[in-house]
């Protein structure tokens, strides 16, 4: 099993999103959206592609393997729960929901992730899709 730093998953979370949209994913693309410099993302592709996740010919594209893909999706869908979570529960502004996700999204254990996604599934259903499951604590939130 691989262990990943937080900068790491941050890394082949870039990596995977960005490979969503384009078919090849460059080193100065991982720079520009990490906002640090080339050399920079290319010492983190490198500790990746050392661990198997990606590959990358010398100064090439770099394309996702299987397993690398299977982790970029899986930190990506921690990120996606939480920042709902910031934003549909707690009622915190996106930008501001989009930072702290990065932040809280490499500790959680898969039992809190779980209870979490459970937990936003139950507001989001509750009442035929309006969530007034939380409506007393939103008024409250939003009156301070």
């Amino acid at each position: 099993m691989i262990r990943l730093t937080a900068k790491d998953e941050d890394y082949l979370e870039t990596i995977y999103r960005i490979s969503k949209t384009s078919d090849t994913v460059g080193v100065t693309e991982v720079a520009k959206a990490r906002k640090v410099t080339v050399p920079t993302a290319r010492t983190a592709v490198a500790r990746l592609a050392k661990d198997g996740l990606v590959r990358q010919q010398h100064y090439g594209k770099i394309i996702l393997n299987p397993s690398g893909k299977k982790l970029g999706e899986e930190i990506f869908a921690v990120h996606r729960i939480l920042r709902q979570f910031l934003t549909d529960a707690l009622l915190i502004e996106p930008q501001l929901a989009e930072q702290e996700a990065c932040r809280m999204e490499h500790g959680l254990s898969k039992t809190t992730l779980r209870r979490l996604r459970l937990f936003l599934e139950a507001i989001t259903n509750c009442g035929g899709g309006d969530p007034k499951c939380l409506s007393s604590y939103r008024k409250e939130l939003l009156a301070k």
